[in-house]
């Protein structure tokens, strides 16, 4: 095996790193999916729930803008990814072992889930940053890679999903933590993508943010993106509440989270083709609308497991559009010595809008019930893609497909 891979190029070697890296992260992230299903377990409402992640939001803004620029100024992507990662692996793990049966557990959850959050924050942008920067300097599929960790992912949220009878909720953390170590190994084999050299002791080193603000385009992105993840926020953060108010056992949420892993598979692997006939922001676009597609169809249509994974497959669909499209979007839109930064930003965006979500979506929720609850959900995707429309007026975009096979 080993003279194997010392045969092949530097391309193909990367290429195989980069999906160990990204392929076996969110086969470990599927473990880690089951914290809302938790909370519930010990008695969290949806409006508990909701500041929790709101709390989570905001340190999340400090986290992702913190090692975004950490990075830009270190000159390593690959440094901050191993550090998050073993970071939010190991606190994530520990989140069972904070007491639940006394009175003040709560205020306990509340404090170290956001602490948590420093570093788990940051693992899943940073995961994607390393693959799509690397697929457009080295000319890699990116569709093709990413869509392996769709498929990672789905297989892992259906062991779980089986799994979790005997294993129990409370068990997935550690489990999270132990299958992390396989893309924390291979983050150190990742190739490095181009950056400017780090500054030397002592050295003062403008980073010219201002760049990204004057950026037309960019600033458009970040408006649509905030309406955009209010609408995502509210959209999972609330679907085992939803699974349990149409009679649907929340322990089911994996058989969910696989199905939508597998519908974002057909998108990534297209992309390049979709990337050759439409602008990017149009594919963007397109992802939002089907997204509202499926919460309108829990609104109106779903009562039960089936139905529900019925329209749960547009937001699959939606999702895959969307990765395809808007990493490759902020790379295209950043100056080369911003591209983390950009990222950095543009998911700081994402938690402030989810701050908004979960603390809005939470007490709505409570207040309306899951069938409107979601129907407004719809709306909110919906004034996404016309407010990111009316951007469009007076621009054009390459539609070239730069850095990919």
């Amino acid at each position: 095996m080993k003279k194997l891979f010392s045969r092949l190029n530097t391309n193909d070697r990367q290429a195989i790193v980069l999906v160990g890296v990204n392929g076996f992260f969110w086969f470990a992230w599927a473990f880690g999916c089951y914290q809302a299903v938790y909370l519930q377990g010990v008695g969290f409402s949806a409006s508990s729930m909701g500041v929790v992640n709101a709390l989570s939001s905001v340190v999340g803004i400090a986290s992702v803008s913190f090692w975004g620029m950490a990075s830009d100024r270190m000159g390593s992507l690959r440094k901050v990814l191993i550090t998050v990662l073993i970071g939010g692996s190991l606190m994530y793990a520990l989140i069972p072992l904070v007491p639940v049966e006394f009175r003040g557990s709560p205020v306990l959850l509340m404090c170290y889930i956001p602490a948590v959050c420093f570093f788990r924050s940051s693992m899943s942008p940073y995961a994607e940053n390393l693959l799509v920067r690397n697929c457009n300097e080295l000319r890699l599929n990116f569709g093709v890679l990413r869509s392996l960790g769709s498929f990672l992912f789905t297989i892992g949220s259906l062991i779980i999903a089986a799994w979790l009878p005997n294993l129990g909720v409370r068990n997935t953390f550690w489990v999270t933590g132990l299958f992390m170590l396989i893309p924390i190994i291979m983050t150190f084999f990742a190739r490095e993508p181009a950056a400017r050299v780090p500054a030397k002791k002592g050295e003062k080193r403008s980073m010219n943010l201002g760049e990204l603000f004057k950026n037309k385009a960019y600033m458009a992105f970040l408006g649509f993106g905030f309406i955009f993840y209010i609408a995502v926020a509210c959209e999972g953060n609330f679907l085992p509440y939803y699974m349990a108010s149409i009679g649907v056992d929340s322990k089911q949420y994996g058989i969910i989270l696989a199905l939508r892993a597998t519908m974002e598979i057909p998108f990534l692997l297209f992309m390049i083709r979709l990337r050759r006939r439409f602008p990017l922001r149009v594919l963007i676009l397109g992802s939002s609308l089907l997204m509202g597609i499926e919460c309108i169809g829990l609104g109106l249509l779903a009562n039960s497991l089936p139905t529900m994974m019925l329209f749960c497959m547009f937001f699959g669909l939606g999702n895959g559009l969307f990765i395809g499209s808007s990493l490759n979007y902020v790379y295209e839109l950043a100056p080369s010595h911003l591209k983390a930064s950009a990222q950095a930003f543009f998911t700081s965006m994402s938690s402030v809008a989810g701050i908004l979500g979960n603390l809005a979506g939470g007490a709505v929720f409570d207040a309306i019930g899951a069938k409107t609850f979601y129907l407004t959900v719809s709306a909110l995707f919906v004034l996404s893609a016309g407010v990111f429309l009316l951007s469009f007026k007076g621009k054009r975009e390459n539609t070239e497909v730069p850095g990919q096979n």
